[in-house]
C-alpha cells in the first residue's frame, strides 16, 4: 500500500520513524510529512529512502481562520498529489489536521495515533479529538487507559484499536549495552546507587484548559524527581542522580535550566548529573540501578525502554503506565506528585537488590511478550488488511470542491464546543 505519516515535529518521534521503515521493508511505499526538513527526522528517513515532505500540519498552532484555511489547502494539495492510500497522522495536532485534510482531499482511510491521553484528559483538546474523529477509518490508542478514554468520549468502540507505540528490542538488549563504560564517563564507579530519568524537558504551560495539576509545571514530573533526591540521600547519602534529556524548543532548555536551579535549592546538585540527550539510551539505563518515571500524565511513556533493559522501576500511579507495569511484578508504583513516596521506593530497591533484580526479569519478559516493535507492526499491518480501500478509486475533484463547501457546517459544531471550552 502507499502509506503517508503525517507528525507534527521535525525531530524525535521514534516510533514513527522505526514503523515508516519497517513497513517500507514489508515491501509498501512510504512517505513522511512534517512541518520543516531542518530536523533529524528528515535526516534519519532520507539515508533509509523514505521520501519526507515539508508542510503545513498544524492549524492548532494558526492565530486566525484565515491561515488555517491555507494550511490546509496546501496539506490537501500535497495529499491529492501523492494520493495515498493511507494516511497516518501521529500527535493531537497533526492528528486533527490530518484528519480534517485526508477528508477533504477524498484519501481512503487516515488512522489517527493517540500518542498521549492528555488530549482526552483536557476539555478543549477532547472536543476536538472527538469531533474531528468522524475522519478516520481507525482511531488507534496507544495504551488501554487512552482507549477507555475514547470510548467514554463517544466513540463507537469498533473503530477504537489499542496498538501500543515502537520500541525496537533488537537496541534494547541487556547483553549488548555498556552501563559500565557510561558509569566511568559519568565518575561513578561499580558499587555507586544510580537512579536515572530518561525524557525531554517539555516546557510547563500555564494553559487553564489543562488539569490544574499541570497547570505550570513539567508533564515529565521533572521536579518531582528532584524534590525526592534529598530524602533519598538521607537513607542512601552516595546516591547519585542521572537526569537525560534536552528542553524541548526555546522554552524547554529554560526549564531545564529551572530545575538545575531547582537542583541546587533542594541541596542535590553534588549528586545530580544532567547529561543532556543522549543516542546510548540502551548503554545509559544498563548504568542505572534504578530508572524513574514520575510523569503527571502519560502513555507508556519510556517504560518500555527501561523495561527491556530490565531496569527496577519507579513510576507514579497514572493510568497510562498500566499497561506495562504491574505493582510489585514489573515495578514499583507510587502517588503521583509525591516526592516522599518515591523516594521511599528508590530506597527499597537501591537496598534489596534482588527484589530490583526480579522486577526487571519480569518487566522484560512482559515486554517481548506483547510491546515490541515486531508486535506494532502486526497491529497495524492488521488494520490496513482490514482497510481494503485504494486510490484508484478516490481523490476525486468534485467530492474534495463539495467537502471544501461542506466543511464549514460538519466541523461547526465541533468548533463551537471547543469554543465554548475555552470560554468557560
Amino acid at each position: 500500500m502507499k502509506i503517508a505519516h503525517i507528525v507534527a515535529t521535525p525531530d524525535g518521534a521514534p516510533w514513527m520513524v522505526a514503523l515508516a521503515r519497517e513497513q517500507m521493508k514489508l515491501g509498501h511505499d512510504v512517505s513522511v510529512i512534517i512541518p520543516s526538513l531542518a530536523g533529524d527526522i528528515h535526516s534519519t528517513l532520507s539515508g533509509s529512502g523514505i521520501a519526507t515532505y515539508a508542510a503545513p500540519v498544524s492549524i492548532l498552532s494558526q492565530t486566525n481562520h484565515g491561515s488555517r484555511l491555507w494550511d490546509l489547502v496546501q496539506l490537501v494539495r500535497l495529499l491529492r498529489r501523492l494520493r495515498p492510500d493511507v494516511v497516518h497522522s501521529h500527535i493531537v495536532a497533526s492528528v486533527v489536521t490530518a484528519r480534517i485534510a485526508s477528508w477533504l482531499a477524498d484519501v481512503p482511510a487516515h488512522f489517527a495515533g493517540n500518542v498521549h491521553p492528555l488530549s482526552l484528559e483536557a476539555d478543549l483538546y477532547r472536543h476536538l479529538e472527538v469531533g474531528t474523529a468522524f475522519c478516520d477509518a481507525r482511531t488507534i490508542a496507544s495504551c488501554n487507559y487512552t482507549r477507555e478514554l475514547y470510548v467514554q468520549s463517544g466513540l463507537p468502540a469498533e473503530q477504537v484499536e489499542m496498538v501500543c507505540y515502537a520500541v525496537d528490542q533488537s537496541t534494547y538488549d541487556p547483553a549488548l549495552a555498556d552501563g559500565a563504560a557510561v558509569r566511568r564517563e559519568l565518575g561513578f564507579d561499580s558499587e555507586t546507587p544510580v537512579v536515572g530519568k530518561i525524557a525531554y524537558f517539555y516546557p510547563p504551560t500555564t494553559s487553564r484548559f489543562l488539569p490544574e495539576l499541570l497547570r505550570g509545571r513539567g508533564i515529565k514530573g521533572h521536579d518531582v524527581f528532584l524534590r525526592a533526591m534529598p530524602h533519598v540521600l538521607e537513607e542512601v547519602p552516595d546516591a547519585k542522580f542521572v537526569v537525560v534529556g534536552r528542553g524541548w524548543g526555546e522554552r524547554g532548555q529554560e526549564y531545564e535550566e529551572s530545575l538545575k536551579e531547582l537542583a541546587r535549592s533542594e541541596g542535590v546538585s553534588h549528586a545530580v548529573v544532567f547529561t543532556g540527550e543522549r543516542r546510548d539510551v540502551p548503554s545509559v539505563l544498563a548504568a542505572f540501578d534504578v530508572s524513574v518515571h514520575c510523569s503527571l500524565s502519560d502513555n507508556l511513556g519510556g517504560t518500555v525502554e527501561s523495561l527491556l533493559m530490565e531496569k527496577a522501576m519507579v513510576v507514579s500511579d497514572i493510568r497510562g503506565f498500566n499497561d506495562t507495569i504491574v505493582h510489585e511484578e514489573t515495578g514499583l508504583v507510587v502517588p503521583k506528585d509525591d516526592p516522599r513516596a518515591l523516594a521511599a521506593a528508590i530506597v527499597r530497591l537501591l537496598r534489596d537488590r534482588e527484589l530490583a533484580r526480579r522486577l526487571g526479569r519480569n518487566g522484560r519478559h512482559r515486554m517481548l511478550g506483547g510491546f515490541t516493535l515486531a508486535h506494532n507492526v502486526a497491529g497495524i499491518e492488521a488494520l490496513l488488511a482490514r482497510t481494503p480501500q485504494r486510490a484508484k478509486n478516490h481523490y476525486r475533484l468534485a467530492t474534495t470542491l463539495a467537502r471544501f463547501a461542506a466543511a464549514p457546517f460538519r466541523l461547526m459544531p465541533t468548533f463551537l464546543r471547543a469554543f465554548r471550552s475555552a470560554r468557560t
